[in-house]
């Protein structure tokens, strides 16, 4: 998946679920401390709240960026709601 796809989703305010290595992730959005925010997390697990596009791409799990996540993926690995 392209960078630019990701950032076209966020821009429409989709919800996004993936899966990497056996793992499911979401990217949500929502109000944090009175601001708006994205957030991502693997399921059941802490999320981490950002404030762009920008800081979403550079968040990591297990070493690994939602950037490098994103872009190794494949349509079939993505679910948008």
């Amino acid at each position: 998946m392209t960078v630019d796809k990701l950032r076209d989703y966020i821009e429409c305010g989709n919800e996004i679920e993936f899966k990497f290595n056996g793992k499911d992730y979401s990217i949500t959005y929502g109000i944090f401390d009175g601001k708006e925010k994205i957030s991502f997390c693997e399921f059941y697990q802490e999320t981490t709240e950002v404030d762009t596009f920008e800081d979403l791409l550079e968040v990591s799990r297990d070493g690994v960026s939602v950037l490098q996540m994103w872009e190794s993926l494949s349509e079939d690995d993505v679910w948008i709601y």
